[in-house]
This record gives C-alpha cells, structure tokens and sequence, in this order.
C-alpha cells in the first residue's frame, strides 16, 4: 500500500505539468487510477480521483478520451463514492474533482449521461443542492452542480456542442419518459439555488439550465411547479435586473411557459407581475434605443456570460446578445401572448387597491378602538390579513402586494404618519406620539402574532417572507466587489487577527480643486488612500493643506478643528457621522460621504453593472477627485432641538423597547445613517427592521398591553396577566440571497484590507438580523482587527505563554490578564508542575477559571446565600447567573469587599474578550438578561421574569396594582383605596424598602423601617426595578464592560443576539449528533471504523447522557462543550487511535493527548469493560495534566 502511495506521488508530479499533446500518455494510466477507485485507503483514493481530474483537464473535453473513460466505469464508481451520503465524508477536494469530472464525462457523452440517469444522479444531485445551499457556504461547488445538471440535457440554441451530441442525448432522455420526470424534480431546488445566488455568473448558468429543464417538461408539471415555488414571481424579480443576459434567458423562459400553457400562465404573469416587467423591458429598450449616447472610456460594458457553459473557449467571443434581442423577444412575447387579459389586469389591481385600503382603514379604527371592541375587532383583522398575505395563488400576490403600496401604509400606520411627514419630527408632543406609536405597536404584535386554530402560520412570518421577496427583487442595490484572488474560507473559529497582507492595497487619488470653489486652495497632489478611506475620513488630511489662512484666523481654526473632531487615522471609519465641511464629486457625480473612494469611482465606472469585477490595471490608475466647500445651511435646523428633546424624554422611559434603535426608526419615520430613501430597497429595510424589533419585543409589548387593560377594569384578577402570543422564529428573517453576497464579498483576499462595500457595513450594523449568524461570525473575525485597542496586531501564529498555579489561579489569572490581555498574540496557559502544554491546558484554563467566577461567597451573582446548599460550592442559578446588586451605601457585607466584586467583574470581561480573540470556550452559564447587558441593550421590569421568575411576577403585579390606582384617580370617581393584593392589604403583606431576598439592601434611608403600601407602592416597584437592573449592579457592569474595552471595542459585539453570544462563548450547548459521530471522528494507527473496539466505542458514545457527554468532551479538549459548530469544527479533529499496552489489556485506562485531541484507546475485551474504563477516567482524570 504505501508503494501505491508512492507512486501515486509520482504520478501526480508528472500530471500536474503535462502538455495537451502528451494526453495520449496521459490516459494509458487511466485503467490503473480507475480501479484504484474501489480502494478502501482514503490517502489512495483522493490522490487517484485527484490524478483523474488532473487528466480530464489535460484532455480538454476531447470525447475520444473522455469515451474511453466512461468504458473503465469511471462513471460507476464515482457514482458509488457519492451514493448512501458518501459524498458528505470525501474530501472537499476529492469531491470537487469527482464532480468536474461527472460533468466533463456529461458534458461529451451521451452514454455516460444515460448511465448517470440509470444511477439516479438527480437524487443525488437534489440533496447536495439543498445542501450547499442552505449552509451558504462554497459557491464554487453550487456552480459546479448546476454544470452538471446543464450537460445532463441536450443544449438549446447558442452554443458550440456538437450536432451528433445534441441528437444523442435529446434520443437517450425522449427513449425514457422517467429520465425527463428525473430531471423536471430538481427543476424547484435549481429555482432555489437561483433565488439566492449571490453573483451574476452563478444565477445565469441557473437560469439557462431552468430554460433547458422547463423546455423539457410536461405543460402539468410546470403548472404544480407554479404553485410549489411560485416560478412567475421569481420571473417578475428577475426581469427587474439590469443583466441583460439574465435578463433574455428569462424572457425566453416566460415565452417557453406561455406556449406550453398559454392560459395559466397569461394568469399568473400578470398577477405577478411579469407582464409589468416585460412591458417595462420594452419601454426601457426604446427609450435606449431613441437616445442612445456614447459612454465615457472609463464605463466599462457588462462582462459576456454567454460562453460561461461551453465545452471550450470559443474563438469569436462576440456576444450573442445582440443590441435589439432583447427588445425584438419581448415585443414578440406581448404580441403574440399577452395582448389577452389586460383588461383583467386593470379589474384585478382595483380590487387589490381597494382590498389594501380597506384593511389599513380598519388598522386606523383598530388601533383607537377601546379594549371592549378589540376581540372581535381583532378576529376580523387577522381574518382579512391572513386572506391578504396568504402565499395560495387566489389571494394577493407578492406583486400586487408591493405596487398597491402597502409597505408605505403600514409604515405610516405603525409611525403614526412620521414616515410619510417629516414634520412630525418637530411635533412638541414627543409623549403623546410616542405613547400612540406604542399603542400601534402593541394592536399591531397581537395582530400579527395571532394564530386561530385553522392554520399554524403567523400572519406576521408571510408578512416578513413577502418583504425578503420584494427586497430580493432590487438585487442590484447590493453589489459584490471581486477585487482579488477568492477563496472559499472554511473553518467556523476565523482567528481574530490581521488578514496576513503585508502592505495594504492604496488607490492613488489626485484631489484637485473644483472650478467653482474659490475660498479653498488648490492641493493637486496625488494622495495614496486605503481601500477603507471615506470622504468623512480624508477631510483631517486635506483641510490643514488647502484652508486659506485669511484675516479671519479665528474661521479658519474653527474649520479645522470641526474637520477633526474626534477622528482617528485615515482610511478608517469613523463612529458616526461627522460635521462634513468638503464635498467631493467623481467626473461630476456627488459622493456619498459614507462610502468609501474606492466603492465611489468603482460604481461610477461600472455603472448599470451587477458584480463589480475589478481589472488589475484599476489600481495603478491615477483617479481624480474634485472637492470644494459644503454650502452652509442658512436655515436653524429644527432637528438638533427635535433630538436634544428625544433624549430628555428617553432618560425618563421606563420600558426598554422604547430605547431600542428599531423605536427609534419607527418613532421618526427614518432609517439610522445616511442610507439614500430614494433607493428602491429602503422601504423594505424599513420595514424589516421595524418588524423584527416588533417581534423580539413582542413579549414586552404584549404585557404592558395587559397591564393596560388590567387598569382600566378589562382584565379583572392579576392571574390573567399572561401573554400568550410568541414572536416567530429569528431565522425567518434572514435573507438567503444577502446572506450569500456577503459570503462571496468575504472570499475575496481583500476584504480584510477594507474592500467592503458599504451595503455589508450598513446591513452588519443597522439589519443584521438579515445575515445568517454564521455569516456575521465570519464578518466579525474578519474586521476585528480594526477594533483591536492596541496600535499593533500580531499575526494569526505569534504566541505568548504563560504559567499559572491551580491552587491560586484566580490570583494568577488576574495577573496574566492585567498584564497580556491587551497583547493581540495568542495566550498559551500551562499549569506549573504539570507536564501538559499548549492547546489542552489552555482550554482547562479558561473553564477552571470561569467555574471559579461561580463559586459561592464572592459575592458575584444573585442566588449566592451561604446558607443555602449549594453543589460543590457553586452559585446555582436555575436560570442563568445575573449579578448581585451592591448598594452604594454598603460597600462590604459576610467579609466580601464591592472592590473585590468589581476586580472579578473585570476580570470576566478580560477572560470573555480573550476567549472571543483566541476562539477559547468558557462554562459558565450567564443569563440571557446579562448577555443583553453585555450587549449594550436596556434593561426593565419585563426582564426580571427571565432570571428571577418569581420576584418578576411579582414586581409585575405591583405594578398592575400601580396603573390601576393612577387610573382610577385620574379618570373615574372609584376609591383606589379598596385595591388589594389577591385579596390581601398591602399593608398585611408586610413588605419593608429593602431588596427582596436582599434585608441588608436597603432601596431607600431607613429602608428597613419603611413599610410598602397603596400609596408608595410605586416607589417601591421603581426602586425594586432599579436596584435590580442599574444602579445596584452599575458598577459590576461598567468593570465587565472595561475589560473587554481593554482588548477590543465591545460595540463590535452588538451585531449578535443574546442567543448568539452565548454559543460563541460558551460553545455548543446542545448534545452531539449520534448519528454523525463517524463523520467527525478519524481511526488510525491501528483502528479503523470496522474494528470492533470502535464500533463499541461509538456505540458507548451515542448512549452518553449530557453530564456523561459534557465530562468526555471536559477529558478529551479540556473544555466540556464542544466549540462554535459543534463536533466538525473540533480543530484539529478529534482522532482515536489503538493504545500500545505492555500488560493485561483490561487493566489499561484510555489516555488522551488534549492539544491534538489525539485519544488512546486500549483494545478492550468487552463494551462493559470500556465502558467502566471511559467513566472512570473521563470523571478521575481531569485535574491534572500529566504525561501519558
């Protein structure tokens, strides 16, 4: 075996530079690399597929040698490597090759096609597009898979294949209807992978292959097409880009439909909108045809994909697309197919119109209607929007949805008009909109939350899904720039340090006044500037160089110094908007002062374009930039007034929703950041935003709307109190396609040097609910850098190591961090006297170190009473652990220092920050309330329940008790004196001013001696509220907050859920896949995964509870959670290996090596014998790390 190994070797030296003529010689050592397929060796097998691929490319699709490969069966047992899930434990190399070479094999042969519908590769080919395409990840295999499928059909017109090949395989799928049924089921999943793709290229070989598939199918399989994916509304979407070729595929598409079923279809497009589409196409053709003008040098044509799919590069690469094609096909498709239902079409949208305005004319009634009315109000709501946004093709489709204009009515709805009257930002009663704009809110979350017992689908998960459609339609507002070299970036833990590029790539820009500016001097110099350089971000450079110094000394300061303000180097970012004093044009086109140079004059040169691929000579162009002074506005801006009012209002709110950024964007009608309204996607961000903070608020919302009713007599026993709606799942929210064109701009090797389009900033930080969390993990690691609070970034490799002592480790780990945890190298930790080190001890470390921070006695977290029997002497928080508050009148209390407290406090954000930098994992469960602190996120009364149940309910109920008083006092004769807890005085309950569970807190002077009643029962409630949520744990927060200051800004953390934050510290707290452990384990060294102690060790694994599973992972990494992505990110990959035994076998323990996860397992005589051993060890072992 290891001859064949080395002479595999060998072989693949000679292939990798083997000339086109010398293929022949190439293929005599096919048959061997063919049989080399069936070996059970993996090192064999990948280097035999790789040295097949390796002649398949030197053979150029000839169909003599690619004949020759089909008759050695290449196909068979390539197929039988992919069959019963093969494919997910290949190689991502090995499978790549295997599916280039399927497709090449495809792509000449007929017969080979055969055999591959013989061995079901649809099916196949079906599971690995559903695959990659949910895991938005590996766009080169995507692309590769729809190859694939394309060469499985005989090609349409436009195209170089061979007449005798098109004729072979159109009479090997016409001889077996069952081959056309095959390739018609991927028809939806290739719909799928099209919806989402993220880059022009990938969405037209789809779109050619969907052509190819549906010229195939029967008339009834495209019509249950239509009501399974909705394939005319895709269409419609498509037709709106600005690819023309994209854009004639599916125009030929839509003609294809319309022949196959003319009446069907003829519905559908104009429900649609395809009809509206087409009709634009033509409008936009003439017009371009009648005025036509001559581009400037610098715009450059879009890229031609019409050869994308050709066997070889053909020699006149003359676009195929001729200027009045696409013009000439639609005109043809209204002529001869849509002349018919227009009428219709017109009787259709006035109902559409008329069905919207009614429905937000009730939302209008709905939200003033009294309590009283609200049940049956509500029940007729949800009815009609549920008929509304219904996905059923009776109902309102996505087109007629978007263009009758109800995601402005709505908009205008939920803001109380501040969306479509700017003037309302100016309103003096800021209290009463704001209460109406909560109201609505609240009305609207019951609306859409609802569920009656006919259908299990939210109306407000179909009102999100209709938006992310009508958002995926303006595709061209998000456009991927491919500067560099793209690489598929694979791992989940990304380390948190420079991209590794020696020297940042600059744009040579020569800034040169414009010709109407007269105050500024001229600079004319050319300025090197990063990819990551605004105009906000140059201006500090260029304002103390071309600033006329004038008689007046004193205007020519104050300039200066509003250009700097608080700005740090050029090239990055600021925090916020800056007081611009320049405007800056490119070849007399404005320029956004947020976005960068480089995205400014690439836009500009790429006008009308989709990706933006930029040609290497771009950057030793010299591009020129005008600037010239901002105009000052002569009017007194309103808003300054308009938001210094806001904030006094917000430091008097109570309820934290009110405080969220998604309240802020409904409350003024306006999305945060200088995001251009005009832009077709605006009013879905808007939207989008506004309803997912609705439904992350929805629990909030919904119980202040009970305590609402509860005080005007609606609700008569605190026991009704509950909400029983729930948001809809956070995914539901993500965006598929985005998702995807942030993954492709991240593959390019400069996007960690700022080649960032500003559409991935904004989304990142104003929409991130709109990008996968793996997608968002990924960014963060990739940008961190620029948040480091040190001057200089190691590289991902320097270490620092450093010894601690386990009787003393909290000492010594406050000493390590106070020292090194700014330092940007990886920290390596080893126990002093212990024999271990490196990865291994490191993860003891920091899971030593965060089950210390939750030891009773110190004073951390609630629940921490001595006296109470806790586990092992640790602080046991059912719920999550939520710090203790400290009153600032008591700073020492049991021997414990508020110092102290606060030393620890920051010693946990420096450890939480280190174990973020260097992909660590902590155990120590934190409470989804402390995750929102740590998120910068506000605090209330509602949050309470979420660590503390009990006291949450209680504090709730008080403060029902609360409204109902005022409102009894304020509106009606009633006594409040009569109100009562559960029937029992307030004054009985015996309740004094201290903290509940806390006697030593006391929430006012002489708390103790103060008793809570009726009439200072608000004053208690607030107290209560404040000490537990701010001012008793403000201290502890704000040293958390500074330790993780001390390393990296901790606003960048801000873009993640609480959720979220919790898996990237603490690691996966779900249980391991059973049925995958063998994917994500290795054998060797004298196991493999048929050696029967490795089926017992597999078997014992999957019968491991949690705690069992928590204790391997604990002996086997030093962490006992499994890292960000589970098992298959263990890195390296957890290896079990055979234990060299010198006595009696089952007298042996298993020994573990926890750097390379390298396991040493004895081969026992029975599965009861390695059981007893494993939870031996994996429960005795830990402790200690010594040689083995």
């Amino acid at each position: 075996m290891n001859k064949q190994k080395l002479v595999l070797k060998i072989v693949a030296n000679v292939l990798s530079d083997f000339d086109a003529k010398d293929v022949d010689k190439a293929m005599e050592a096919a048959p061997a690399l063919c049989n080399l397929l069936k070996s059970s060796d993996k090192t064999i097998l990948d280097s035999a597929v790789s040295c097949l691929g390796m002649v398949s490319d030197g053979a150029g699709g000839s169909a003599k040698h690619m004949e020759k490969l089909y008759e050695l069966n290449a196909v068979d047992s390539m197929m039988r490597l992919l069959e019963n899930n093969g494919w997910k434990s290949l190689s991502d190399e090995t499978l790549s090759h295997i599916l280039g070479l399927l497709k090449d094999l495809a792509s000449v042969s007929a017969r080979a096609v055969k055999s591959l519908f013989e061995l079901n590769i649809c099916d196949l080919l079906k599971q690995m597009l559903t695959y990659y395409t949910s895991s938005h990840s590996d766009h080169d295999k995507v692309q590769t898979l729809v190859e694939l499928i394309y060469h499985l059909m005989p090609p349409l017109e436009m195209c170089d294949h061979p007449t005798e090949l098109i004729i072979a395989k159109k009479n090997v799928i016409i001889e077996q209807s069952r081959y056309v049924k095959q390739i018609a089921s991927i028809l939806t999943f290739i719909i799928q992978v099209a919806k989402s793709a993220a880059l022009s290229s990938i969405c037209y070989s789809c779109v050619v292959a969907i052509r190819n598939i549906v010229e195939l199918s029967t008339p009834s399989s495209l019509v249950e097409v239509q009501k399974t994916v909705n394939l005319s509304s895709l269409l419609a979407g498509w037709l709106a880009r600005k690819n023309r070729h994209i854009i004639f595929q599916m125009l030929n598409v839509s003609k294809t439909l319309l022949k196959k079923h003319q009446k069907f279809f003829v519905e559908t497009f104009i429900r649609e909108g395809v009809k509206h589409a087409i009709d634009t196409i033509v409008a936009q053709e003439k017009d371009a045809k009648s005025n036509r003008k001559q581009k400037g040098n610098n715009n450059l044509q879009e890229s031609c994909l019409c050869f994308d799919l050709d066997l070889e590069t053909s020699t006149n690469n003359t676009c195929r697309i001729d200027k009045g094609a696409i013009l000439k096909l639609s005109e043809d498709i209204k002529r001869n197919f849509l002349v018919e239902g227009s009428a219709k079409s017109h009787h259709r949208f006035g109902c559409a119109f008329k069905s919207i305005k009614d429905f937000f004319s009730r939302l209008n009634y709905h939200a003033k209607a009294p309590p009283a009315k609200d049940q049956d109000l509500c029940k007729q709501l949800s009815d009609f929007s549920r008929q509304l946004l219904s996905d059923e093709l009776p109902s309102t489709s996505n087109f007629e949805f978007v263009q009758s204009g109800s995601v402005k009515h709505l908009a205008g709805y939920l803001s109380n008009g501040a969306y479509f009257n700017s003037n309302l930002r100016n309103c003096q009663d800021l209290i009463g909109q704001l209460n109406e704009v909560k109201n609505r809110l609240q009305k609207f979350t019951h609306l859409a939350l609802t569920v009656d017992n006919e259908s299990s689908v939210k109306p407000l998960g179909i009102l999100v899904e209709k938006l992310i459609d009508a958002l995926h339609v303006w595709y061209d507002s998000f456009p991927v720039i491919l500067a560099d070299e793209q690489y598929t970036r694979e791992s989940t833990m990304i380390p948190l340090r420079d991209s590794g590029t020696e020297q940042p790539t600059s744009l040579y820009i020569k800034f040169s006044r414009s010709s109407r500016e007269e105050e500024l001097d001229h600079y004319g110099r050319i300025l090197p500037v990063d990819l990551s350089s605004t105009p906000e971000s140059i201006e500090e450079v260029l304002l103390p160089e071309i600033c006329k110094r004038t008689c007046n000394e004193s205007a020519y300061k104050e300039t200066i110094q509003e250009a700097n303000g608080s700005r740090t180097s050029v090239g990055l970012r600021g925090d916020g908007p800056k007081s611009s004093r320049l405007k800056f044009s490119y070849k007399g086109t404005h320029l956004q002062s947020s976005a960068t140079f480089f995205e400014s004059i690439l836009r500009s040169m790429h006008e009308g374009q989709t990706d933006l691929q930029i040609d290497p000579s771009f950057w030793d162009k010299e591009h020129k930039i005008k600037y010239r002074r901002r105009n000052k506005s002569k009017k007194i801006s309103s808003q300054s007034s308009y938001n210094t009012q806001l904030s006094r209002v917000h430091e008097k709110l109570e309820m934290s929703l009110l405080k969220d950024p998604f309240f802020s964007t409904i409350f003024i009608g306006k999305l945060p950041g200088d995001l251009d309204e005009s832009d077709p996607s605006y009013n879905f961000l808007f939207m989008l935003k506004v309803l997912e903070g609705l439904n992350r608020f929805s629990y909030h919302l919904s119980m202040d709307e009970k305590l609402c009713k509860f005080a005007e007599g609606y609700l008569q026993e605190l026991d009704d109190l509950m909400v029983t709606i729930s948001p809809i799942p956070r995914d539901q929210f993500v965006s598929s396609l985005l998702t995807n064109k942030l993954e492709q701009q991240m593959q390019d090797t400069l996007f960690g040097d700022g080649l960032i389009p500003s559409w991935c900033i904004y989304l990142v930080e104003t929409c991130p609910f709109l990008l996968s969390f793996e997608a968002r993990w990924k960014y963060f690691c990739l940008t961190a850098h620029h948040s480091f609070m040190t001057g200089e970034v190691s590289s991902s490799t320097e270490t620092k190591k450093y010894s601690v002592i386990r009787s003393k480790i909290l000492e010594d780990a406050v000493s390590m961090l106070n020292k090194h945890g700014s330092d940007t190298k990886f920290i390596e930790v080893e126990f002093d006297g212990e024999a271990g080190t490196g990865r291994g001890p490191t993860f003891e470390f920091y899971t030593t170190v965060s089950h210390e921070l939750q030891r009773v006695g110190l004073g951390m977290w609630r629940e921490d009473n001595t006296s109470q029997d806790c586990e092992a002497g640790f602080v046991h928080a059912p719920f999550g652990l939520f710090p203790q508050p400290w009153s600032s009148a008591k700073t020492s209390t049991r021997w414990i220092s508020l110092s102290d407290v606060v030393q620890k406090f920051k010693l946990l954000g420096q450890l939480v920050a280190r174990a973020v930098l260097d992909g660590r994992v902590l155990d120590i469960p934190l409470s989804k309330a402390f995750y929102k602190l740590m998120l910068d996120q506000e605090l209330d009364i509602y949050d309470i329940s979420s660590f503390d149940p009990k006291l949450g309910k209680t504090v709730i109920e008080f403060q029902a008790l609360v409204k109902r008083k005022k409102f009894l006092e304020e509106r009606t004769s009633k006594p409040a004196a009569d109100l009562s807890y559960k029937n029992v005085r307030l004054e009985d309950l015996c309740l004094d001013f201290t903290l509940p569970g806390n006697p030593e807190y006391e929430l006012v002077p002489g708390g103790s001696e103060k008793m809570v009643t009726l009439d200072n029962l608000e004053e208690y409630v607030s107290s209560v509220v404040d000490a537990t949520l701010k001012s008793g744990i403000a201290n502890q927060m704000e040293a958390f907050k500074a330790g993780i200051n001390e390393v990296f800004a901790l606003k960048t953390l801000r873009l993640f859920s609480e959720d979220e934050m919790e898996r990237i510290l603490c690691g996966e707290q779900d249980s391991w896949a059973s049925n995958k452990l063998e994917d994500h384990i290795d054998f060797d060294h004298g196991y493999d995964t048929n050696s029967p102690p490795v089926i017992s060790f597999l078997e014992i694994l999957r019968e491991f509870g949690r705690e069992d599973q928590r204790a391997f992972m604990h002996f086997t990494t030093g962490a006992p959670q499994l890292p960000l992505g589970g098992l298959a990110s263990l890195n390296p990959k957890l290896t079990v290996v055979r234990k060299q035994c010198d006595g009696k076998v089952d007298d042996e323990l298993p020994s573990v090596n926890t750097c390379r996860h390298f396991f040493k397992l004895p081969p026992y005589s029975s599965k009861e014998i390695m059981r007893q051993k494993l939870k031996y060890v994996i429960k005795e072992g830990l402790g200690s790390f010594q040689l083995s």
